[in-house]
């Protein structure tokens, strides 16, 4: 099976194959877009699936061998990322798509019925409102009102840990969390479908879900995740937190009797203490449990709400808490898969 990361450049490939956010215009577009990211090698070898038309003379015709111009697109960008090895060239070859896109392409509605309004006042262009309105609010338009293949493209470029910001008019590639290393999740794709692959079936709903634009079922398979892979160290029965206190290294935790103790606050009235303003505050399990609770919030029991005079308010899940829950799931993937190499049952 293909990785997510896989599966994600395959993804931005179609969207570029779509020629509506990132349009192939004329023939020197990919001549342009490789070469100004150092990859002229790559238009060699796929030049001739890149250009749009061939000329006989002085009359165009359409290219045939353009049909396999998405093979050609899809085969350039796994080259270049190299299964996460080649990250500083592939960032230059993103940026470099990027700086194609015409931001007028973003929308789909008329740009009046987005710019002649009484919240954003009166404008005659897209340059117009730019102009005049801070980067910030730039940016707010562009996530409220921009076309669903450039929200999927975020999406995926999200998963590859790249994300699209608006400076001085422009669209803008940069990291997505400002981490120096790489986040390269295949490694935990591997391990989980090795060791435990009903919980790799999760975490693959979880990024499908969140690729998808659907937070409250990405939280949800995050909640999955996190109560299955602990559940593979409780002992007999139901209780997928005391398979938690059995992997937490906090201090103590293991003369605590009943782990939901920590969480109510009880946990430390059976422990002896010479100074009673000293308590053990479990912190890795408490961390861990609330990340559990923000998933099953927004997820499975987001339609829990709480009822006012005969009125629910129920919470309203995002992509930015599904990306957040996500992020936060793979962390503790990351600390049990480390957590492993000393632990013993």
């Amino acid at each position: 099976m293909d990785t997510f990361n896989e599966i994600a450049l395959s993804r931005i490939a179609t969207i570029i194959d779509k020629k509506q956010i990132i349009r192939t215009r004329n023939n020197a577009t990919w001549d342009r877009i490789l070469s100004n990211s150092g990859q002229s090698d790559l238009y060699e070898t796929y030049s001739s699936f890149l250009k749009p038309y061939s000329y006989n003379g002085q009359y165009q015709n359409n290219n045939p061998r353009f049909d396999e111009f998405f093979s050609a697109i899809k085969n350039i960008l796994k080259t270049v990322y190299a299964n996460g090895e080649n990250t500083d060239k592939f960032i230059i070859l993103i940026s470099s798509i990027v700086d194609e896109i015409d931001l007028n392409d973003l929308f789909d509605r008329e740009i009046d019925d987005l710019l002649h309004n009484k919240s954003r006042g009166f404008y005659f262009s897209l340059s117009d409102f730019f102009k005049d309105n801070s980067d910030e609010e730039g940016l707010n338009l562009i996530m409220e009102s921009s076309v669903a293949d450039y929200q999927e493209l975020l999406h995926n470029l999200h998963i590859l840990n790249l994300d699209i910001s608006f400076t001085n008019s422009k669209l803008i590639l940069r990291p997505f969390t400002e981490q120096s290393g790489n986040r390269n999740t295949s490694l935990l794709v591997d391990w989980l479908n090795e060791t435990y692959p009903e919980i790799g079936r999760s975490y693959k709903e979880a990024v499908e879900n969140y690729i998808s634009g659907q937070p409250v079922p990405c939280l949800s398979s995050c909640r999955n995740v996190i109560t299955g892979i602990f559940s593979e160290f409780k002992d007999d029965g139901n209780k997928w937190v005391k398979g938690l206190q059995k992997l937490s290294t906090d201090t103590f935790i293991e003369k605590v009797i009943t782990p939901n103790n920590i969480v109510q606050g009880s946990a430390n009235k059976n422990i002896i203490f010479d100074d009673q303003t000293k308590q053990f505050n479990y912190p890795r399990f408490t961390l861990f449990y609330n990340l559990y609770s923000l998933t099953s919030d927004l997820g499975a029991h987001i339609n829990e709400a709480p009822k006012i005079d005969g009125v629910l308010f129920p919470e309203v899940a995002t992509l930015n808490d599904a990306l957040l829950g996500l992020r936060m799931t793979e962390d503790v993937l990351i600390w049990v898969k480390e957590r492993l190499k000393t632990y013993a049952k």
